[in-house]
């Protein structure tokens, strides 16, 4: 493991990053904003939103929030949103994790700072876990399966939970690495 991430960091570069950056950025737009996304959805149900941008939500709170969306707009998150929400936290997790390899790689940072790239993949993972939960609950409406309720909402807290840890390792690396540089002037 301790290779993989060595060169993982090795290989890092901001030209990666940035096409990783892009990459995120043109999913992101997609699944927020375009007429497949979020967005075609908000013109179908007139303001119910999707289960992804909720946490720690119960049984009741689920079918409440599927109800709301009718069977039109549980089938277009079903078709359309559902499918974009897997090579969207994949686009996430490269970007994040490239961030954090090129500023490793660029401060000469050494252990434990290299398991910092754990972190988006374990938002990535729990992302693709909460997608398992949602898609058996849109199959199974108005039935909901309690582990796919319990599952997808645990996981959707432990993915904004990693996801802003991501954030937080970017932030404070960003800080180690100006800092480093400006021990070098």
């Amino acid at each position: 493991m301790n290779s993989i991430l060595d060169k993982t960091i090795q290989k890092a570069s901001w030209k990666k990053a940035i096409l990783f950056g892009a990459l995120f950025a043109v999913l992101y737009t997609v699944v927020n904003f375009s007429d497949i996304g979020v967005a075609g959805l908000l013109k179908i149900t007139g303001g119910p939103n999707i289960l992804d941008f909720e946490t720690g939500y119960t049984y009741e709170e689920a079918s409440g929030m599927l109800a709301a969306l009718g069977p039109e707009g549980r089938a277009f998150y079903q078709t359309r949103i559902a499918p974009l929400d897997y090579p969207f936290p994949f686009s996430y997790m490269l970007f994040y994790s490239g961030l954090i390899a090129v500023t490793i790689k660029q401060a000469a940072l050494r252990n434990p700072w290299k398991y910092l790239l754990f972190v988006p993949v374990l938002a990535m993972l729990c992302d693709w876990t909460e997608n398992i939960g949602i898609a058996a609950m849109l199959l199974n409406y108005p039935d909901l399966p309690p582990w796919a309720v319990s599952l997808s909402s645990a996981f959707g807290t432990l993915k904004m939970v990693f996801v802003v840890a991501s954030l937080v390792a970017i932030g404070v690396l960003s800080v180690v690495f100006l800092h480093s540089r400006r021990r070098k002037k």
